[in-house]
């Protein structure tokens, strides 16, 4: 199966870093002859769109408060500014720089803003902004053209107070123009302070930084608009948001006459004295996923207990690791579609002897969660996984990645994409990183992000529920990739829908289970778009 391919025609959306987005613009003007103020004016075109959308009685209700401060940033801004004016919107323009250090398109457009007269004030200081809150009652939408995805360093200096004034006032208004300034675009990280935007309009593609902590939650609602790039931009790249859309092309239609066995035969193995919960959970995600046969592998010394507390309809062995019963045992693996191994499984020594034979062993796909991969990355385990015939899917969360590895969680929230694709080439798996923004790194170099931040999901037994479904998934026959998409996407909106019934503190991975029939509704629902979705998308 091409994946790649598949993965084309599920049209997911590509994600830029502030250096692919500038070479975007110089080759869709040395390549294709577009003018670099054609980009600008539709850039501002599609923000005064979104900004009318989302608040129409911005300008008149309020008064506009147009932030301009460097580069291209501040081009967009004018730009806005203009659109506004023209639409009799009451419209007053900072500019934190003087007039003669903007250059080109930037400059045409402030040209074209003195020559209608435009109310531009200078910000010499923080204090001349601070004089007109005092002076004036507002209300105010603001625009925030300062920086946008240019800044490398801290902000500083006029720009770091004016933005530290701009977020003392009560305004309910704060749209940032391409990426709130003081987030940086490719990390996600502040340097120093950020606006604290109500709405974002990023331009061409949504940027990195737009998903990762802590700068996504300065940036209120994302919305990307189109600026008439040639549509090859789409399909190049390595990085790339899951869609609605995208993720509802993935789920197969089922077989009306088939029986249990033509939907996969999963084996979950885990749980020790006292954690028996998290593979109980996992078993019952496998299920609610379509798994037509599960069965639960444990201990001896914890079987009898967690046969106790098992669903009717799954099925139990006790594991062995030695003698004619390991035999009988490693003989049966082929009858298992997917394996699933991890949840609450123990740091024991045959663990590490359970895992040495799974990974050895076993022909089909494999998911590697919890306590699996501390295993892997206690006792360097990582070339059992490359070595592999089949595929592999890690799900750690943070902790477990610094742990597979060997590096500080620091590190790991530091840059996050990188480290999945440190991990990735180490095994040469599928890498899924949990967080409020999942990654997902494939054996091909690609990085997907699934952005459906919800803190109800941070609670004990959310990524047991996850690795369940995945195994459920891989056990119908589906790729190891589209798999891990699918169960991550499916578990976010049934998430959702767990929190809208239950709300966001009282939820728990039962609920995130209960709702997984509900996912599956809202996906099959979903109609595909009638044009390619970065030309106007939501997204969250």
């Amino acid at each position: 199966m091409n994946s790649m391919h598949e993965y084309r025609l599920a049209r997911c959306m590509r994600i830029c870093t502030s250096q692919e987005m500038r070479e975007i613009d110089m080759i869709a003007e040395k390549q294709y002859l577009v003018d670099p103020d054609i980009l600008m004016e539709n850039a501002g075109r599609g923000a005064v769109e979104m900004i009318f959308e989302h608040y129409p009685g911005a300008g008149r209700d309020t008064e506009f408060l147009i932030m301009a401060g460097k580069g291209n940033n501040a081009g967009d801004a004018f730009v806005v500014a203009r659109r506004l004016i023209c639409l009799e919107r009451r419209v007053r323009i900072f500019t934190l720089l003087p007039p003669d250090s903007y250059k080109g398109a930037v400059r045409k457009n402030f040209d074209i803003l003195r020559a209608m007269n435009a109310k531009i004030t200078y910000l010499e200081a923080p204090s001349d902004l601070e004089a007109f809150f005092r002076s004036s009652s507002g209300p105010y939408t603001i625009i925030d053209g300062i920086f946008g995805t240019g800044l490398k360093g801290n902000l500083e200096g006029n720009f770091y107070d004016v933005v530290e004034v701009i977020n003392r006032q009560q305004v309910q208004q704060v749209i940032a123009l391409d990426m709130p300034s003081g987030v940086n675009g490719d990390t996600g990280k502040i340097h120093g302070v950020a606006i604290d935007a109500t709405l974002t309009v990023s331009f061409g593609f949504p940027k990195l930084g737009h998903f990762m902590p802590p700068g996504a939650s300065k940036r209120g609602l994302l919305v990307n608009v189109d600026i008439s790039l040639p549509p090859r931009f789409r399909n190049e790249g390595d990085k790339f948001l899951l869609l609605k859309s995208a993720m509802a092309s993935l789920l197969a239609s089922r077989d009306r006459y088939g029986h249990k066995n033509s939907f996969g035969h999963a084996l979950l193995i885990g749980g020790s004295p006292g954690r028996l919960g998290a593979i109980n959970m996992a078993s019952r995600a496998c299920h609610k996923t379509g798994a037509g046969l599960v069965t639960v592998a444990t201990w001896k010394d914890s079987f009898d207990t967690l046969l106790a507390r098992l669903a009717d309809e799954t099925m139990a062995v006790p594991l062995a690791l030695e003698g004619e019963e390991y035999e009988v045992y490693r003989r049966n693996l082929k009858q298992y579609s997917s394996i699933v191994m991890g949840p609450g499984l123990g740091m024991r020594e045959d663990a590490k002897k359970l895992l040495q034979e799974i990974l050895s062993n076993y022909r089909g796909p494999v998911v590697l969660d919890a306590d699996a991969i501390n295993l892997v990355g206690e006792h360097h385990l990582h070339d059992f996984i490359v070595k592999r015939g089949a595929p592999t899917i890690l799900t750690p969360h943070m902790g477990e990645m610094a742990r597979l590895l060997g590096r500080p969680k620091s590190s790991i929230l530091e840059d996050p994409a990188k480290a999945v694709r440190d991990a990735v080439d180490q095994t040469h798996a599928v890498v899924l990183l949990k967080g409020a923004a999942t990654l997902i790194g494939s054996v091909e170099g690609q990085l997907f992000l699934n952005h459906y931040p919800n803190d109800g999901m941070a609670t004990a037994g959310s990524g047991d529920v996850l690795a369940g479904m995945i195994g459920g998934l891989l056990g119908q026959d589906m790729d190891a990739l589209h798999a891990t998409q699918l169960g991550v996407f499916l578990h976010s909106l049934a998430g959702d829908h767990a929190a809208k019934a239950l709300g966001h503190r009282s939820m728990t991975a039962t609920a995130i289970i209960e709702n997984i029939g509900n996912a599956y509704k809202e996906l099959q629902e979903t109609k595909a778009p009638s044009f390619p979705e970065e030309g106007r998308a939501r997204l969250r």
